[in-house]
Parts: C-alpha cells; sequence; structure tokens
C-alpha cells in the first residue's frame, strides 16, 4: 500500500530538478553569451580607440611643438622690428616743451625758453628746427634743402636782372609762377635770407654795435628774443598757416635790400595810405610797389 503513494513524489521532485537545472543551464549560457559580447566590444572599443588616441597624442605634440615655434618667431621678430620701448621715438625738443609746458606760470615760461637757449648756443645746429612750410621737421636734411633753394634763387635773380625786356620779362614771371614746386623754394630762399638777416643783426647787437631801431624792437617781444624764437614762433609759420607781419615786411626789405612800398586800399585818404618797409631803406636801393585790399593779400600792379 506504501509504494503507490510514493510514485507521485518522485516524479514531483524529478520534474523540480529537472526545471532548477534548466534555469540554471539558461542562466549559465545567458552569463556566457554577455561575457563573450563583453570581450568582443571591449576588443572592439580598444582596437578603434587605440588609433584614435595615437591620433590625438601626434595632434598634441604637434600643437605644442607649433606654438613653441611661434611664440619663438613673435619673440623675435619683436625684437628685430619693434623699438625699445624703453627709449621712445625720436621728438622735437622745442615742440614738445611747448606742448608739456603750457601757461603763464614762470617755470612753464622758463622750461619752453631753456630748450631754445640750449640749442642756439650749439652754433648751427639750431637752424635744424627750420620748417619748409608744412614739413615741421626736417632734421640734418635742412642744410642740404636750404642749400638748394638759395642756389634756385641765385640763378633766378641772375636771369632777371639781365633780362631788359619788359614783355620778355613778365612772361619769364608767368611761367615761374606757374610751378608751384618752384615758387615755393623761392620762398623758402627768401625766409631764409630773412633769418640770416635777424642773425646778423642779433650779433651785432651783443657786442654793442648801431642796428636799425626795428630789430630791437623784434627782439623785444617776448615770441622773438633771439634768432631761434623768431624762427620757430613766426618764420617757420610763414608760408603755412600765416603770411607776412608788418614787422616781417620791414625784415624782407632789408633782406633784398629793397624798399617795399605799400598803398593800402582800406586806408585811402588817410597818411597810412602809403607805406614803406624799411621806412627809412638808403637812397640806392631800389623801389618795388604792392596794393592791398586788407593787410593780409597783395597784388603787383604792372606799370
Amino acid at each position: 500500500m506504501e509504494a503507490p503513494r510514493s510514485a507521485p513524489r518522485e516524479r514531483e521532485r524529478a520534474r523540480t530538478t529537472s526545471g532548477s537545472d534548466q534555469v540554471h543551464s539558461w542562466i549559465l549560457v545567458t552569463s556566457q553569451v554577455l561575457s563573450a559580447a563583453w570581450r568582443i566590444a571591449r576588443a572592439f572599443v580598444i582596437t578603434t580607440l587605440s588609433p584614435l588616441s595615437a591620433t590625438l597624442s601626434y595632434f598634441r605634440s604637434l600643437y605644442l611643438y607649433l606654438g613653441h615655434q611661434l611664440k619663438w618667431w613673435i619673440g623675435y621678430l619683436q625684437r628685430k622690428f619693434k623699438r625699445n620701448l624703453s627709449v621712445e621715438a625720436e621728438v622735437d625738443l622745442l615742440s614738445y616743451c611747448a606742448r608739456e609746458w603750457k601757461g603763464e606760470a614762470p617755470r612753464a615760461r622758463l622750461m619752453r625758453k631753456l630748450p631754445e637757449k640750449l640749442l642756439f648756443s650749439q652754433g648751427c645746429n639750431w637752424i635744424q628746427q627750420y620748417s619748409f612750410g608744412p614739413e615741421k621737421y626736417t632734421g640734418s636734411n635742412v642744410f642740404g634743402k636750404l642749400r638748394k633753394c638759395v642756389e634756385l634763387l641765385k640763378l633766378q635773380w641772375t636771369e632777371f636782372s639781365g633780362m631788359r625786356d619788359h614783355h620778355k620779362r613778365g612772361s619769364m614771371c608767368n611761367s615761374l609762377f606757374s610751378d608751384a614746386i618752384l615758387e615755393c623754394k623761392l620762398y623758402e630762399a627768401l625766409k631764409f635770407l630773412m633769418l640770416y638777416q635777424v642773425t646778423e643783426a642779433y650779433e651785432q647787437m651783443k657786442t654793442n654795435k648801431v642796428i636799425p631801431s626795428l630789430f630791437r624792437l623784434l627782439f623785444s617781444r617776448e615770441s622773438s628774443l633771439d634768432p631761434l624764437s623768431f624762427m620757430m614762433n613766426h618764420l617757420n609759420s610763414i608760408g603755412d598757416t600765416c603770411g607776412l607781419d608788418q614787422i616781417d615786411m620791414f625784415i624782407l626789405g632789408y633782406s633784398l635790400q629793397v624798399k617795399i612800398k605799400v598803398f593800402r586800399l582800406f586806408k585811402f585818404n588817410s597818411r597810412d595810405f602809403a607805406v614803406c618797409y624799411p621806412e627809412e631803406p638808403l637812397r640806392e636801393w631800389p623801389e618795388i610797389s604792392l596794393l592791398t585790399e586788407n593787410g593780409h593779400h597783395y597784388h603787383i600792379p604792372v606799370f
């Protein structure tokens, strides 16, 4: 009677054991599949990333090398072409002092005058501050340029002096004043003659020699105490930003040794209608005439 009862239990136990084996088998298979897939994926990733890592390493090394080379070349070019920042570019000393020391305080006025005295004490080097119209600073080239201008004036003066025919002389004048460059060179030569005349009068005044009163008046002005200040404050501006003042007309007359007679139309019927520069010229000096409507622009009458 016991045998029939144990048979179903055995069968149930057998089915349970079989089910557990199947589950274990599936877990084992799944684990093996995932492990194989992981090994394949890992090998693939390593195989793929190795060239990429090598490429990135190469570009990183190249970047560092190029950065080092670029930095070296930048430093080299800066040393070769860039000025030393500890020493600024050259400037005109007189213009610098006039710009930095403005106002009428005693110290400011002194600082503006000291460079003039310093330059004037260095022989003829102060003439390097001469400017040709809008050219504010020409340096050592000024001597060669002035020589060419004076030689041109001498040549033109000789040609015009030898021309007796008034019509031919008029044609030569028209040709001369139609060339702006040539005309400007003649103007600069006349300005230099004026500077020479002022310098001569200044040297004579220092030795207590008699000089025309207009030069004493010139050197009594704050802006023209000596030839250098006259050049910097007055002469250099002529032909650039201003024309000739009355005292400049006096100096021009003395420089050319001519009597410049000006008829001022705006003072017609007055004692100042006709004025002469200089007021007391020598008798043998030739006379030239000019007309002016406002004291700034002049006309040359042709008789």
